[in-house]
Protein backbone atom coordinates (compact mmCIF):
# COMPACT_ATOMS: atom_id res chain seq x y z
CA UNK A 1 0.00 0.00 0.00
CA UNK A 2 1.36 3.40 -0.98
CA UNK A 3 2.38 5.87 1.70
CA UNK A 4 1.06 8.66 -0.54
CA UNK A 5 2.30 10.59 -3.55
CA UNK A 6 5.56 12.54 -3.57
CA UNK A 7 6.19 15.00 -6.40
CA UNK A 8 9.85 14.95 -7.47
CA UNK A 9 10.71 17.77 -9.84
CA UNK A 10 13.25 17.12 -12.57
CA UNK A 11 12.78 13.38 -12.10
CA UNK A 12 13.45 12.53 -15.73
CA UNK A 13 17.21 12.97 -15.43
CA UNK A 14 20.24 12.83 -13.17
CA UNK A 15 19.70 13.44 -9.46
CA UNK A 16 15.92 13.75 -9.68
CA UNK A 17 15.64 10.34 -11.32
CA UNK A 18 17.76 8.76 -8.59
CA UNK A 19 15.67 10.35 -5.85
CA UNK A 20 12.42 9.23 -7.50
CA UNK A 21 13.55 5.60 -7.74
CA UNK A 22 14.81 5.57 -4.15
CA UNK A 23 11.58 6.97 -2.73
CA UNK A 24 9.55 4.52 -4.78
CA UNK A 25 11.53 1.68 -3.24
CA UNK A 26 10.30 2.88 0.16
CA UNK A 27 6.66 2.64 -0.89
CA UNK A 28 5.87 6.19 -1.98
CA UNK A 29 3.92 6.80 -5.18
CA UNK A 30 6.03 9.14 -7.30
CA UNK A 31 4.91 12.12 -9.33
CA UNK A 32 7.66 12.09 -11.97
CA UNK A 33 7.90 15.70 -13.10
CA UNK A 34 9.63 16.82 -16.27
CA UNK A 35 9.72 19.94 -18.42
CA UNK A 36 11.26 18.78 -21.70
CA UNK A 37 12.82 15.40 -20.80
CA UNK A 38 9.74 13.28 -21.51
CA UNK A 39 11.74 10.24 -22.58
CA UNK A 40 13.72 10.35 -19.35
CA UNK A 41 10.57 10.78 -17.26
CA UNK A 42 8.97 7.79 -18.95
CA UNK A 43 12.12 5.77 -18.32
CA UNK A 44 12.07 6.69 -14.63
CA UNK A 45 8.38 5.84 -14.30
CA UNK A 46 8.80 2.55 -16.18
CA UNK A 47 11.69 1.55 -13.91
CA UNK A 48 9.61 2.30 -10.82
CA UNK A 49 6.66 0.28 -12.12
CA UNK A 50 8.92 -2.61 -13.15
CA UNK A 51 10.13 -2.76 -9.56
CA UNK A 52 6.57 -2.95 -8.26
CA UNK A 53 6.14 0.73 -7.47
CA UNK A 54 3.65 3.34 -8.63
CA UNK A 55 4.42 6.44 -10.68
CA UNK A 56 2.62 9.15 -12.62
CA UNK A 57 4.38 11.29 -15.23
CA UNK A 58 3.65 15.02 -14.98
CA UNK A 59 4.75 17.86 -17.26
CA UNK A 60 5.17 21.47 -16.16
CA UNK A 61 7.34 24.43 -17.08
CA UNK A 62 8.55 25.56 -13.66
CA UNK A 63 9.28 29.05 -14.97
CA UNK A 64 5.57 29.55 -15.73
CA UNK A 65 3.12 30.06 -12.86
CA UNK A 66 0.13 28.80 -14.83
CA UNK A 67 1.94 25.58 -15.72
CA UNK A 68 2.78 24.92 -12.07
CA UNK A 69 -0.81 25.71 -11.08
CA UNK A 70 -2.20 23.17 -13.54
CA UNK A 71 0.12 20.40 -12.39
CA UNK A 72 -0.53 21.07 -8.71
CA UNK A 73 -4.29 21.20 -9.24
CA UNK A 74 -4.20 17.71 -10.75
CA UNK A 75 -2.18 16.44 -7.80
CA UNK A 76 -4.48 18.03 -5.23
CA UNK A 77 -7.47 16.38 -6.90
CA UNK A 78 -5.94 12.93 -6.31
CA UNK A 79 -6.27 13.33 -2.55
CA UNK A 80 -3.02 11.53 -1.71
CA UNK A 81 -0.35 14.21 -2.22
CA UNK A 82 1.92 14.16 0.84
CA UNK A 83 5.41 15.18 -0.28
CA UNK A 84 7.45 17.49 -2.49
CA UNK A 85 11.11 17.18 -3.47
CA UNK A 86 12.42 20.21 -5.34
CA UNK A 87 15.25 18.72 -7.39
CA UNK A 88 14.92 20.47 -10.76
CA UNK A 89 17.62 23.08 -11.29
CA UNK A 90 19.40 25.26 -13.79
CA UNK A 91 23.20 25.36 -13.57
CA UNK A 92 24.52 27.96 -15.99
CA UNK A 93 27.83 29.76 -15.61
CA UNK A 94 28.12 33.45 -14.87
CA UNK A 95 30.26 35.72 -12.72
CA UNK A 96 30.18 39.35 -11.68
CA UNK A 97 32.19 40.16 -14.83
CA UNK A 98 29.41 39.01 -17.18
CA UNK A 99 26.41 39.35 -14.84
CA UNK A 100 23.17 40.10 -16.70
CA UNK A 101 19.69 40.79 -15.33
CA UNK A 102 17.91 38.47 -17.76
CA UNK A 103 20.07 35.39 -17.21
CA UNK A 104 20.28 35.93 -13.46
CA UNK A 105 16.53 36.36 -13.18
CA UNK A 106 15.93 33.12 -15.08
CA UNK A 107 18.16 31.14 -12.70
CA UNK A 108 16.67 32.72 -9.58
CA UNK A 109 13.18 32.03 -10.90
CA UNK A 110 13.83 28.32 -11.46
CA UNK A 111 16.24 27.60 -8.60
CA UNK A 112 14.60 29.60 -5.82
CA UNK A 113 11.22 31.13 -6.62
CA UNK A 114 9.70 28.03 -8.26
CA UNK A 115 10.53 25.70 -5.34
CA UNK A 116 9.03 28.16 -2.84
CA UNK A 117 5.95 28.59 -5.02
CA UNK A 118 5.60 24.82 -5.29
CA UNK A 119 5.76 24.61 -1.48
CA UNK A 120 2.94 27.17 -1.37
CA UNK A 121 0.83 25.12 -3.79
CA UNK A 122 1.60 21.92 -1.89
CA UNK A 123 0.45 23.51 1.36
CA UNK A 124 -2.89 24.18 -0.29
CA UNK A 125 -3.15 20.77 -1.94
CA UNK A 126 -1.81 18.34 0.66
CA UNK A 127 -3.98 15.30 1.28
CA UNK A 128 -6.69 15.96 3.88
CA UNK A 129 -5.67 15.20 7.47
CA UNK A 130 -2.18 14.20 6.31
CA UNK A 131 1.21 15.29 7.53
CA UNK A 132 3.69 15.92 4.77
CA UNK A 133 7.15 17.16 3.88
CA UNK A 134 9.09 19.40 1.53
CA UNK A 135 12.75 18.67 0.81
CA UNK A 136 14.73 21.15 -1.27
CA UNK A 137 17.96 20.18 -3.01
CA UNK A 138 20.56 22.91 -2.74
CA UNK A 139 24.35 22.80 -3.09
CA UNK A 140 27.32 22.74 -0.75
CA UNK A 141 28.15 26.09 -2.39
CA UNK A 142 25.65 27.70 -0.03
CA UNK A 143 28.04 26.83 2.83
CA UNK A 144 31.28 27.13 0.84
CA UNK A 145 30.88 29.97 -1.69
CA UNK A 146 33.21 31.08 -4.42
CA UNK A 147 32.75 33.69 -7.18
CA UNK A 148 31.86 31.22 -9.95
CA UNK A 149 28.28 30.41 -11.01
CA UNK A 150 27.18 33.57 -9.24
CA UNK A 151 23.47 33.57 -10.13
CA UNK A 152 23.15 29.87 -9.35
CA UNK A 153 24.88 30.39 -5.99
CA UNK A 154 22.64 33.34 -5.11
CA UNK A 155 19.52 31.35 -5.98
CA UNK A 156 20.51 28.20 -4.09
CA UNK A 157 21.61 30.25 -1.09
CA UNK A 158 18.21 31.90 -1.05
CA UNK A 159 16.54 28.49 -1.26
CA UNK A 160 18.59 27.18 1.66
CA UNK A 161 17.75 30.24 3.73
CA UNK A 162 14.06 29.72 2.96
CA UNK A 163 14.17 26.48 4.95
CA UNK A 164 13.62 27.99 8.40
CA UNK A 165 10.83 30.46 7.56
CA UNK A 166 8.98 27.84 5.50
CA UNK A 167 9.34 25.28 8.30
CA UNK A 168 7.88 27.77 10.76
CA UNK A 169 5.10 28.91 8.44
CA UNK A 170 3.95 25.42 7.43
CA UNK A 171 4.22 23.70 10.81
CA UNK A 172 2.91 21.46 12.20
CA UNK A 173 1.45 19.66 9.17
CA UNK A 174 4.37 20.10 6.79
CA UNK A 175 8.06 19.64 7.57
CA UNK A 176 10.59 21.55 5.45
CA UNK A 177 14.25 20.58 5.09
CA UNK A 178 17.09 21.21 2.67
CA UNK A 179 20.00 19.11 1.45
CA UNK A 180 23.24 20.88 0.54
CA UNK A 181 24.60 18.37 -1.95
CA UNK A 182 28.19 17.87 -2.95
CA UNK A 183 29.62 17.36 -6.41
CA UNK A 184 27.95 14.28 -7.88
CA UNK A 185 27.92 14.42 -11.68
CA UNK A 186 29.72 16.13 -14.52
CA UNK A 187 28.06 19.49 -15.18
CA UNK A 188 28.30 22.13 -17.87
CA UNK A 189 31.69 22.32 -19.54
CA UNK A 190 33.47 20.21 -16.94
CA UNK A 191 35.72 17.60 -18.50
CA UNK A 192 35.68 13.95 -17.50
CA UNK A 193 39.35 14.26 -16.51
CA UNK A 194 38.63 17.20 -14.21
CA UNK A 195 35.64 15.44 -12.65
CA UNK A 196 37.71 12.34 -11.91
CA UNK A 197 40.41 14.48 -10.28
CA UNK A 198 38.17 16.64 -8.06
CA UNK A 199 35.18 14.38 -7.32
CA UNK A 200 36.69 13.04 -4.08
CA UNK A 201 38.32 16.31 -2.99
CA UNK A 202 36.49 16.27 0.33
CA UNK A 203 37.18 15.13 3.89
CA UNK A 204 36.11 11.52 3.40
CA UNK A 205 37.95 11.21 0.06
CA UNK A 206 34.75 9.65 -1.25
CA UNK A 207 32.97 11.54 -3.99
CA UNK A 208 29.31 12.24 -3.34
CA UNK A 209 27.03 9.86 -5.20
CA UNK A 210 23.46 10.38 -6.36
CA UNK A 211 22.62 7.45 -4.07
CA UNK A 212 23.94 9.40 -1.07
CA UNK A 213 21.58 12.29 -1.70
CA UNK A 214 18.68 9.97 -2.53
CA UNK A 215 19.23 8.10 0.74
CA UNK A 216 19.19 11.39 2.65
CA UNK A 217 15.95 12.42 0.95
CA UNK A 218 14.43 9.05 1.85
CA UNK A 219 15.50 9.47 5.46
CA UNK A 220 14.04 12.98 5.75
CA UNK A 221 10.80 11.81 4.14
CA UNK A 222 10.18 9.57 7.14
CA UNK A 223 11.98 11.52 9.88
CA UNK A 224 8.83 12.90 11.48
CA UNK A 225 10.61 15.12 14.03
CA UNK A 226 13.14 16.83 11.77
CA UNK A 227 12.22 20.18 10.24
CA UNK A 228 14.06 23.40 9.46
CA UNK A 229 17.36 21.60 8.84
CA UNK A 230 19.98 22.26 6.17
CA UNK A 231 21.85 18.96 5.86
CA UNK A 232 25.20 18.78 4.01
CA UNK A 233 25.53 15.55 2.04
CA UNK A 234 28.95 16.11 0.54
CA UNK A 235 31.62 14.14 2.38
CA UNK A 236 32.71 17.38 4.03
CA UNK A 237 33.25 19.24 0.76
CA UNK A 238 31.78 22.37 2.36
CA UNK A 239 34.75 22.36 4.77
CA UNK A 240 37.31 22.41 1.94
CA UNK A 241 37.37 26.02 0.68
CA UNK A 242 38.26 26.74 -2.94
CA UNK A 243 38.89 30.09 -4.60
CA UNK A 244 37.20 28.83 -7.77
CA UNK A 245 34.59 26.25 -8.65
CA UNK A 246 36.07 22.77 -8.65
CA UNK A 247 35.73 22.48 -12.42
CA UNK A 248 38.49 25.09 -12.70
CA UNK A 249 40.87 23.30 -10.34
Amino acid sequence: MSKGLVLVTGAGTRVGAGIARRLAADGWTIGVHYNSSRAGADETADAIRASGGAAEVLQADLSAEASIDAMCASLAERGDWVGLVNSAASFDYDSIADFQMTTATAQVRLNMIAPVYLAHKFAGGIAPNARGFVTNIADQKVLNPNPDFLSYTLAKTGLAHATAPLAMALAPRIRVNCIAAGLMLISGDQSAENFKRVHDANLTRMGTRVEDVADAVAYLASAENITGAVLPVDGGQHLVPSARDVMFD
